[in-house]
């Protein structure tokens, strides 16, 4: 198969590596006035929006891996062959977890549209050097300026509904290459190239999120 799919890969999982929620949007609820429970401690009413940040980048995490496995699956099949059902099982995986993903965003959203912004840290985000911390970091700058445009406005839920959004399209994306496998056809190769660029460009919006509040 294409071996640009295995490169393609391999350069996830350098972007990736082992990162977790901590560096998946997390500390950008101390824009609000509700953030996190005592560190370890599970509230044990309704989740607060620090425990929704985790429980969203868990799942999205999980469906990335899960792509990951499909696409090495995929590329190998030019000597294994293709094991459909295999494939399928990878594939609702995949979809699952990016469903329970868009779903945690849906209840964080909501809780963000509810509770106050700390103005002492939406302050902080309008005066915040974004073109030093830019080049300071190599960020990739046609996804850190989406960023920034979020933040330097003090939008901090808006970039929450962009994240949501984006996991919308990627499910819509996945249950189109999910009608091909379940018919025993193989996806198309443009439509895995897009996916896996958005799982990458999604990935480092939401990281990008974290390190602007880690470095406030």
């Amino acid at each position: 198969m294409k071996k640009t799919i295995l490169i393609s890969v391999l350069m996830i999982s350098l972007f990736i590596g082992n990162i977790f929620a901590f560096l998946y949007a997390n500390h950008s609820c101390n824009a609000y006035n509700e953030c996190n429970p005592t560190p370890g401690v599970k509230s044990s009413s309704s989740p607060t929006m620090g425990q929704l940040i985790i429980e969203g980048a868990g799942y999205f995490l999980a469906s990335h891996a899960d792509m990951k496995t499909l696409l090495n699956k995929l590329e190998l099949s030019e000597m294994n062959g293709v094991n459909y059902p295999e494939i399928q099982g990878i594939l609702n995986s995949a979809i699952a977890n990016m469903e329970n993903a868009a779903g945690t965003y849906n209840s964080l959203i909501r809780l963000a549209k509810d509770t106050p912004y700390n103005q002492a840290v939406i302050d902080k985000l309008r005066k915040f050097d974004y073109r030093g911390f830019m080049k300071k970091n190599n960020l990739v700058g046609d996804i850190f300026i989406k960023v920034r445009g979020f933040l330097a406005k003090g939008n901090v839920t808006g970039a929450y509904i962009k994240l949501k959004a984006s996991k919308d399209e990627m499910i819509a994306q996945l249950y189109v290459i999910k009608g091909a496998v379940d018919s025993n056809v193989f996806p198309d190769t443009n439509l895995l190239y897009r996916v896996n660029q958005a799982y990458i460009e999604t990935m480092l919006f939401g990281q990008y999120v974290a390190q602007v509040f880690k470095n406030l």
